[in-house]
Order: C-alpha cells, then sequence, then structure tokens
C-alpha cells in the first residue's frame, strides 16, 4: 500500500481516514496470517520477515492522530463516541497481530505431520475472509448499513466453522504419544488458541457494527 504524507492524510474525511485506517491495519493482519503460513511451510526466513513487519510498521500511527484531533470538530451521521470505538475495535486488531507476532517469535516450531498442517492452513483461510469481510463492512457503514449488517452475519457464519476446526485440531494435538516436546505442544496450543482470539475479536466487532446498523437504521 502506498504511504500518504502528513499534508494528504491531513485533507482526508472522518469516513475517509477511517477506511484509510482499516485498510492499514488489514494489510498488517494479512501480512501476520501470511507469516503464519510461511510458518507451516517451515520457510522460516519469510515468517519472521513478515512478523517482524507487523510488529515494526507504524503507519497507521498518524492516521489515527489526525482522525482523533478532527472528529471533535465533525458533524457526524452517528455520535463522537460510537466513531471512536469503531476506530479503537480497529486499533485493537493491530494490538492483536503484534502481540501473537511477538509470542510466535520467541520459539521456532516443526509441526507433527501433513495433517496438521492441513487443519492449520483451512483456519488461516477462515481468518483471511473474515478480515477482509470486517474491511469491507467497516467502509460500508457510512453509506449502506444494511449491507455492512449482512457482511458481519457472513463473518459470524464463518467464525463458527473455524470453531469447529480448532476444536478437531486441539483434539489431534492432544493425542499425540507423549514423547512429542512440551516446548511443541505448548506453542501449537497456544497458536491456534491465540488465531482463534483475533477471530473472536473480528466476531465481536462485527456485532458491534450490528449494533451501530440497528442504532442508526430502520430496516424494512
Amino acid at each position: 500500500m502506498e504511504e500518504l504524507s502528513e499534508k494528504e492524510i491531513s485533507k482526508l474525511s472522518i469516513d475517509e481516514l477511517t477506511h484509510l485506517f482499516m485498510d492499514v491495519i488489514n494489510e498488517q493482519n494479512l501480512k501476520l496470517i501470511q507469516g503464519i503460513e510461511f510458518l507451516v511451510e517451515e520457510n522460516f526466513e519469510n515468517f519472521e520477515k513478515n512478523l517482524h513487519y507487523v510488529i515494526d510498521t507504524n503507519t497507521e500511527v498518524k492516521i489515527k492522530k489526525r482522525f482523533e484531533s478532527k472528529i471533535f470538530k465533525s458533524k457526524l451521521m452517528f455520535s463522537k463516541a460510537d466513531r471512536l470505538k469503531l476506530f479503537n475495535k480497529i486499533n485493537d486488531i493491530k494490538n492483536i497481530g503484534e502481540f501473537l507476532a511477538n509470542k510466535m517469535l520467541l520459539y521456532r516450531v516443526v509441526f507433527p505431520d501433513e495433517e496438521f498442517k492441513l487443519q492449520i492452513l483451512n483456519i488461516l483461510q477462515s481468518l483471511k475472509i473474515i478480515s477482509n469481510d470486517l474491511a469491507d463492512a467497516v467502509k460500508l457503514i457510512g453509506s449502506d448499513l444494511s449491507k455492512a449488517h449482512d457482511i458481519c452475519e457472513k463473518i459470524k457464519d464463518e467464525r463458527r466453522k473455524m470453531r469447529k476446526e480448532e476444536w478437531q485440531l486441539l483434539n489431534r494435538l492432544y493425542n499425540y504419544d507423549m514423547d512429542y516436546l512440551s516446548r511443541t505442544f505448548i506453542y501449537l496450543k497456544e497458536l491456534i488458541e491465540d488465531v482463534m482470539m483475533l477471530a473472536d475479536h473480528i466476531k465481536n466487532f462485527s456485532e458491534n457494527i450490528q449494533f451501530l446498523a440497528t442504532k442508526y437504521l430502520i430496516f424494512d
């Protein structure tokens, strides 16, 4: 994504700043997901490169500062409190991603077998879908709340599918032979749970968008 200058950012509206912020955070989220995919492939060089990108990139900071300085002077479709809450929920995705990245860099894991790898990749594919869907829903908040509401229903359905995959993975992990390295077991268990933590945040965020849709839009 091409980085905008301070002058260009200062010209953006509240909606445009929200969309740009969502795009920047979503790009970092997709980098994180791709990084985990590299880990599954045992491509450790690109795994570390992607995760350091998530940790080190802070292009969203100047967008957030501009948003916060502009919102108090703006007349908006919904309350400033709701707008700030929405913006902070986007920012939480960055915080969770950075936490995951730092944690995953603590240990270089090797996955136990191809079936385990395949199931992890399935969960990551679903995470990618709901991350992109959330970005679309956020961009529709200012123009089509009904459509944003429907996209959020898709997010919740996809997350329910992920939950089934999570229990299958954990069941497989707990049933490996006990000589399996304990550090590897802990790392993989927490990797699964942390991926689902991010998915749960996206799901909860989608429910917040649906709340706004219900609050500000009368459905037919």
